[in-house]
């Protein structure tokens, strides 16, 4: 398969207009995405179509060129804005690697050149309104027949309900979908409130179903990893797992 071109993207500092590969200098510039959120990074590349963010707070954030509004060094200079209008409709590429052994992050849903058309309805709950996300978790959960007080523990331990949040190590949204959950899933742009769900909901229903139901099987595996689970019979022996499946457990109880 044709891979899509880099044409029309470039890196704009001052009159120069480098294309390819380019990197921010190390510093705090503000990378502005389609869905309106904002993230802090030092400095970020292209990479065949994609554009990989580093995260001031350390981690990377590997989104595709059409997710990306613009690249702002503050207060007003813009270092870099993805064009998509060299890109073949149909064509697809995987995304970088953004270090070794590093998951991919998923494909973000097509936007037109500049990117300045509103988030799609599905992301139109605001960041702050609980009600509404614990209305859209629930809905979801019932959905898919997955107890939705597991769904609304794991959404409270995982984010606080913070629909932005992104960890050093990649993990973002309600549910705080790796990489690789969010392809697995099709979760298109993770920072979505209904997409995230989704796919954090059908991951728990995986896991479920793998481990027989047993919840406490289910959530460690969620929070290291199925291989740890395979490789140490139950609940791997890591403090953090064992915390984070008494928190959920005892979230599900209030």
């Amino acid at each position: 398969m044709k891979k899509p071109r880099l044409t029309g993207i470039g890196l704009i500092v001052g009159t120069a207009l480098l294309f390819g590969g380019g990197a921010s200098p190390a510093q705090a510039d503000v990378a502005q995405l389609k869905n309106g959120s904002t993230i802090e990074v030092v400095r970020f590349e292209l990479n065949e179509g994609w554009v990989v963010l580093y995260l001031t707070g350390g981690g990377q954030l590997a989104l595709r060129q059409d997710q990306v509004v613009e690249i702002r060094r503050t207060p007003v200079e813009t270092i870099l804005r993805p064009s998509t209008s060299d890109r073949e409709q149909g064509e697809s590429t995987p995304p970088p690697s953004v270090e070794p052994g590093g998951s991919p992050m998923p494909e973000a849903d097509a936007v037109s050149p500049g990117g300045n058309e509103p988030p799609s309805a599905r992301s139109s709950i605001p960041s702050d309104d609980r009600p509404a996300l614990v209305d859209l978790a629930t809905r979801v959960a019932r959905d898919h027949d997955v107890d939705v007080d597991l769904v609304l523990a794991v959404i409270q331990v995982e984010s606080g309900y913070n629909t932005r949040a992104i960890s050093p190590k990649g993990a973002a949204g309600l549910m705080q979908l790796m990489p690789r959950t969010a392809l697995r899933f099709d979760v298109l742009d993770p920072l979505d409130p209904e997409e995230n769900v989704t796919g954090g909901v059908l991951y728990l229903k995986e896991l479920l179903d793998r481990y027989s139901g047993e919840v406490r099987l289910a959530l460690a595996a969620y929070n290291a990893g199925e291989e740890a689970v395979e490789r140490f019979g139950g609940i791997p022996p890591y403090r953090e797992t064992i915390q984070y499946v008494e928190r959920i457990v005892v979230q599900m109880r209030r």
